[in-house]
């Protein structure tokens, strides 16, 4: 058994088959990170990412969790594989407007064209410096957002792109 230590919980693991036993947030936070390398995706924004990959239409083209040191906000840039795409996206607009009053920063999803269309979901930066402060509090945002995505697709409202029922 080897004993791993993630943000002050052990979790123990087994060095024959790897099962790992241990407080159950630390146990999904350590595979969480691990999926997130192996996917070529930062830890810190790898759950969004993994929630709007289940989007159909949409593909997630890049990503970035943020740093406080280089000031960057995180985003994730999607990409449109069908004509779904876009009744996934008012699901998405609607599930920010639904989430907004509980985010620190106002999220958007901006449309940008380089070298193909893509939709940019990030928060929203008037200009100037990005502060450490917004960094920190985008992270909190990434977190709340795919659980509120999570939660929301799997209410009645979320609509599902497909034939229409009145034809």
């Amino acid at each position: 058994m080897r004993v791993r230590v993630v943000a002050g919980s052990p979790v123990h693991e087994c060095g024959l088959c790897g099962a790992r036993f241990g407080d159950r947030w630390a146990v999904a936070s350590l595979r969480d990170a691990e999926e997130a390398r192996g996917r070529g995706v930062a830890a810190g924004v790898w759950p969004l990412v993994r929630v709007l990959e289940r989007l159909p239409g949409l593909v997630v083209r890049s990503s970035l969790a943020g740093d406080e040191t280089a000031r960057t906000l995180p985003f994730v840039e999607l990409g449109a594989t069908g004509a779904d795409c876009l009744q996934q996206l008012e699901n998405l607009a609607k599930s920010l407007r639904l989430a907004g009053s509980g985010l620190r920063l106002h999220w958007i999803v901006e449309v940008e064209y380089q070298h193909h269309l893509a939709f940019v979901l990030k928060p929203r930066h008037g200009g100037g410096a990005v502060t450490p402060a917004m960094v920190r509090d985008a992270a909190i945002d990434v977190e709340a957002l795919w659980q509120q995505l999570e939660r929301d697709m799997r209410l009645s409202w979320w609509r599902h792109a497909g034939p229409s029922p009145l034809r």
